[in-house]
């Protein structure tokens, strides 16, 4: 398989380059974004739209390894591939010109499952009504237009809710890894019948396919998070010294850089994989397998990497100000954002290959717990 870039694609990565390794970001970055093009990256043609998943993935892995924080995947890939499921031309179009978007989907006391929802939504005259609670949203500063998901009709729908539509209230706070999340409360917020985003029974098998893209973005932003860590890494053992000569010349050393190249070279694999297979319209369970797969061996690649590089560091890496423990925040939360290793496990065994979906998991929860009544 030839793994070579287009001419495009060297062009796209070199630009990000360029963005991440700058000083400072632009207080708008977002406008930045749209100018350079890439917030259009797997749009319909007609949109002004280019490339795939491929491109996307030398996009957020530029980002994880200059340590940008914009919630690309969370705020562009997430809610392009949601509009672009739903042919909703006239959203994406905004997103295009650089309109802020957030998806919302988890709820309190509820980690990743996107079926799991106790927000509800009816019918009112010619639109809706929308109330409920959402937690741990990944948006940008400022006003967003928020895509949530709710119960209507027993389906799971999705709803674009303007960011000052009344009865939302919004809570941002600073993440772990210096990102912003968002706290969502909406109290019978009134919408117009063309906020449902896609029919009602398609809901959650678009905001499915949404998290598969955002999902195999955020396994390339992680590549290049260890990337960096790995790098740092290298050069520090090149450069510390003790009795008289490099740590790197200590064979234990030596095997335990190697040992991180390996992961690092394993995660980098699997995030291609997941990126050539996500645009995958057919083979469903083959794509799911792929992205479940993908964020299992980032998990814990990462995990392994970002430790010994602190290990490795000594005393400086638990210091606060070295900016190695801010890639190790970042991998930390990559980890755990859209479904840690124990709940992407479980997508990688549900979706048997050559088989398709079964039952969604609540359907099997009620079938489980009436077979233990019976029992």
């Amino acid at each position: 398989m030839d793994f070579k870039l287009s001419g495009e694609q060297i062009l796209i990565k070199e630009s990000v380059e360029r963005f991440v390794a700058q000083e400072s970001m632009p207080k708008d970055a977002w406008s930045e974004f749209a100018k350079l093009g890439w917030l259009a990256i797997g749009a319909p043609e007609e949109l002004g739209g280019f490339g795939g998943a491929v491109e996307r993935l030398l996009v957020m892995e530029a980002f994880g390894n200059g340590l940008c924080l914009e919630p690309f995947a969370a705020c562009a890939i997430l809610p392009g591939a949601i509009l672009r499921a739903a042919g909703r031309d006239d959203m994406l179009e905004r997103l295009i010109e650089g309109d802020r978007f957030a998806v919302a989907f988890e709820e309190p006391d509820v980690r990743y499952d996107p079926t799991a929802v106790t927000a509800r939504a009816r019918s009112s005259g010619d639109g809706f009504v929308v109330r409920g609670h959402k937690v741990r949203v990944p948006a940008p500063h400022g006003p967003a237009t928020l895509i949530v998901s709710a119960e209507l009709d027993e389906e799971i729908a999705l709803f674009a809710v303007p960011p000052d539509a009344p009865g939302v209230r919004r809570s941002d706070a600073t993440g772990e890894d210096g990102t912003n999340v968002l706290r969502l409360h909406l109290e019978d917020v009134p919408l117009e019948a063309h906020a449902l985003v896609g029919t009602r029974e398609e809901g959650l098998a678009i905001l499915t396919r949404g998290l598969e893209h955002a999902t195999a973005a955020l396994c390339a932003e992680a590549v290049g998070v260890m990337n960096a860590m790995f790098g740092m890494t290298l050069r520090y053992m090149k450069e510390r010294t003790q009795f008289g000569v490099p740590i790197g010349s200590f064979q234990a050393l030596q095997h335990r850089m190697a040992e991180m190249f390996v992961e690092l070279e394993l995660a980098r694999s699997m995030a291609y994989l997941a990126a050539m297979t996500v645009d995958d319209e057919q083979d469903v369970s083959t794509r799911a397998r792929a992205v479940a797969g993908a964020k299992v061996q980032i998990a814990r690649s990462g995990r392994f990497v970002g430790q010994n590089a602190i290990q490795l560091h000594g005393a400086i890496g638990m210091t606060e100000e070295f900016r190695l423990g801010a890639f190790f925040k970042r991998m930390t939360s990559l980890e755990r954002l859209y479904g840690d290793v124990d709940y992407q496990l479980h997508q990688f065994c549900y979706h048997e290959p050559s088989r398709g979906m079964r039952q969604p998991s609540t359907q099997r929860t009620k079938s489980s717990n009436a077979s233990m009544t019976r029992g």
